[in-house]
């Protein structure tokens, strides 16, 4: 253990190192150029003001101008759009403070999305953070959210709320993510886009807009295929994306939304242990090849949202539904699950004198049907139905939020009631006791649970000219999904009655805003959340690489999340993100911390969680020459724990993307060709870009690839 530390306190001072001569370095570009700056900036005729960009996750009642919480906000332009081949979301989040974004390298289980730590744990997809895509929830009631159905490339905005955010969306609200792919405008364009490049990557993608009158038309089509970095790890995806506005008269609009996704071979090739690593990094684990691990799925949303405003207020009602099958063939067990979500929000918000009122009401529905089946023999062969469950969610929530409008202090507050109800039915066994072939050990799991919780939060603000300075207190609440309800460890159906809720409470201290002289943007916040009744998962050698949960105590998550954007001239952009994190279990977590099972003597108290670096450094340079567009950026971490009992690190590592892009040439009166170059891993770094948390056998590392360019174009009318 004091070899594990005295190596790992290496590793951090050898990369925090790294990490102050690139910040030096940075900084010192900064103070050389900005003589440039002031001569070619008038300071008397630039205003570098906050926008007054809505907070949609604050259900419209706050801008970005007032919202007394951590927010940030990133607009993508068209062309930022065409030029980024962006095939994981990583690299269009990118430097957003508190947000990080592990690319497993496997689509079987999509990117590793933590804020401020919420979302450590996961094994797949995300966990305890609330997403929305184009006013369509991601995360189905039971909190669990699947993002694949979103193609990166196409987000144009993204809204992170850094902070416990249940008083705004419930369940699994440790932060809140709030995804637009709908155009800046409905302007009447055709683009066409392809690129191809490593590890036989390739991808064809069209995207019309028409406008006519009042209406809007939007459609985006997108295939990508990859054969993969590792072993087994290939993958192909169709995406669709649609979009309709119409404004009906001066105080009504109207939108629909949809997106469907086709995936029909995505393969899983597992997670690798250091020896492993040092034999063949591209190799995939051999038990997830031979069982053929992967997922097949195809899933559809549909969404409309009415705007309206009169004397009562402004009215936002969205009514949305959601089917998802999948095949999912594991080493432990082969699953299919068909899923059916349903919901609707109501909201209405007002301005009475000096008051800023908005009320409303949630209601959502989800469906599984759930089967998992046992193998036979060596070969992986499927077999016996073991399990056959309907599991069904059911939410209602009603929720208000109060605000003074002030000029310069004002105070904000929130309040939210959440009832969740979860139901079983367990039919293998009853269609058993049905025939009368029910023997005395099986046994009815069909149950139900009920979760309630109260979402409380406050804040406080004051403009002034340097920016806004604020103070919040907000609250969360995670429930067990159904699969972790259904992951019991004596390996039967029904749902786990010995794990409850995870609960967290969270206050920060915050400053943004810009200098205008300079044309700087920042923003800072520190923050301390307490997490209680923390989900942590852990593996028993009865069942292999299945994931159970229980509620470990209570974590403590302190941090300090630092952002700045500063454009001296016209052609020269550099910005930068700072995350201190130092999160730590702050009570006993019991025989759970190894992937082995053991505990190594150690109760787990003052622990770091596994999974989260406490230092890391994102920057970009952009450079904007006539029309080129040249883009480098950077991120450096230190290293990080990769289990609970902090007996085993993943190393930290600097990795730098170059990105070329041309605004476009003109092939005819009406045609522009616009190409691009990607460079991912610029120097050829060894290292690994996620990590299994609490894995057995120390499988913990997912490799990132070596060096890998991707080179295309756009063809725009």
């Amino acid at each position: 253990m004091a070899r594990v530390n005295e190596l790992n306190n290496r590793s951090v001072y050898r990369h925090m190192k790294n990490s102050k001569l690139l910040i030096i370095t940075f900084f010192g570009v900064l103070a050389a150029m900005e003589p440039v700056a002031a001569q070619e900036i008038e300071p008397d005729t630039l205003k570098y003001d906050l926008a007054e960009i809505v907070i949609r996750a604050a259900r419209e009642t706050e801008t970005e101008a007032s919202a007394p919480f951590s927010v940030s906000v990133v607009s993508r332009t068209t062309e930022e759009q065409s030029s980024e081949p962006a095939f994981s979301f990583d690299r269009v989040a990118t430097g957003v403070p508190g947000l990080w974004v592990n690319n497993r390298q496997n689509y079987a289980l999509g990117e590793r999305v933590s804020i401020r730590g919420m979302g450590w744990r996961t094994a797949f997809g995300v966990r305890g953070i609330y997403v929305l895509l184009d006013d369509i929830p991601l995360t189905v009631p039971d909190g669990q959210t699947v993002m694949d159905i979103l193609d990166p490339a196409m987000v144009r905005q993204i809204e992170v709320v850094r902070g416990p955010s249940s008083s705004f969306w419930g369940n699994a609200g440790g932060g809140t993510l709030i995804l637009s792919t709908r155009p800046a405008s409905y302007d009447t364009a055709l683009r066409t886009r392809m690129f191809g490049g490593a590890y036989g990557t390739y991808s064809v993608q069209m995207q019309g807009t028409h406008r006519e009158g009042p209406r809007g038309y939007h459609l985006n089509a997108s295939y990508l295929n990859r054969d993969g970095y590792r072993d087994h790890s290939q993958h192909q995806v169709f995406r669709l994306t649609g979009h309709m506005y119409w404004q009906l008269d001066s105080g009504r609009e109207l939108q629909l939304s949809g997106a469907f996704v086709d995936a029909p071979d995505t393969r899983h090739p597992g997670s690798l242990n250091k020896a492993d690593l040092a034999a063949d990094r591209r190799q995939a684990a051999q038990l997830f090849e031979n069982a053929s691990a992967g997922k097949t799925w195809r899933q559809g949303q549909l969404g409309l949202t009415l705007r309206s405003e009169n004397s009562v207020g402004n009215w936002q009602g969205t009514l949305y539904g959601t089917t998802r099958s999948l095949h999912n063939p594991l080493p432990f067990a082969d699953i299919e699950v068909d899923r059916l979500m349903a919901g609707t929000r109501l909201s209405v918000t007002n301005t009475f004198w000096f008051l800023r009122l908005g009320v409303g009401a949630d209601g959502s529905l989800q469906s599984d049907d759930r089967r998992n089946f046992d193998y036979t023999g060596e070969e992986f062969e499927r077999g016996d139905l073991a399990i056959d469950q309907l599991e069904t969610v059911l939410n209602g929530a009603l929720f208000a939020r109060l605000a003074t409008d002030f000029d310069r202090f004002n105070i904000s507050a929130g309040m939210r009631l959440d009832a969740i109800r979860f139901e079983s039915e367990d039919r293998l066994v009853r269609e058993a006791e049905e025939n009368e072939q029910l023997t005395q050990d099986e046994e009815d799991r069909s149950g139900g649970r009920t979760f309630a919780a109260l979402s409380p939060s406050i804040g406080l603000s004051w403009k002034s000219e340097p920016g806004l300075i604020y103070f919040n207190y907000g609250t969360s609440f995670e429930t067990p999904t159904t699969t972790e309800l259904v992951n019991r460890p004596d390996m039967t159906g029904g749902f786990n009655p010995d794990i409850d809720p995870e609960r967290a409470t969270g206050i920060e201290i915050g400053f943004r805003g810009g200098w205008y002289p300079l044309r700087l943007r920042y923003d800072m916040a520190v923050f301390r959340m307490n997490v209680r009744d923390q989900l942590v998962s852990y593996r028993t050698e009865e069942g292999g690489d299945r994931d159970f949960y229980l509620n470990a105590g209570k974590t403590r998550h302190d941090g300090l999340e630092i952002s700045l954007r500063w454009q001296p001239v016209t052609w020269l952009e550099a910005s930068g993100s700072y995350n201190l994190s130092h999160f730590t279990f702050r009570e006993p977590f019991g025989a759970v911390s190894q992937g082995d099972g053991g505990t190594d003597g150690n109760d787990g108290t003052g622990n770091r969680l596994p999974g989260i670096p406490e230092h890391r450094l994102a920057s970009t340079l952009t450079f904007t020459p006539r029309d080129f567009r040249v883009s480098l950026t950077a991120e450096i971490l230190d290293s990080y724990y990769v289990d609970n009992a902090n007996t085993a690190t993943n190393p930290g590592f600097e990795v730098f993307h170059l990105k070329l892009s041309h605004h476009g040439l003109a092939v005819t009166e009406h045609f522009h060709l616009a190409p691009f170059l990607t460079v991912n891993n610029l120097t050829d770094t060894r290292y690994n870009s996620s990590v299994s948390i609490n894995a057995n056998f120390g499988r913990y590392y997912e490799p990132a690839p070596g060096r890998a360019l991707y080179a295309g174009f756009s063809l725009s009318l």
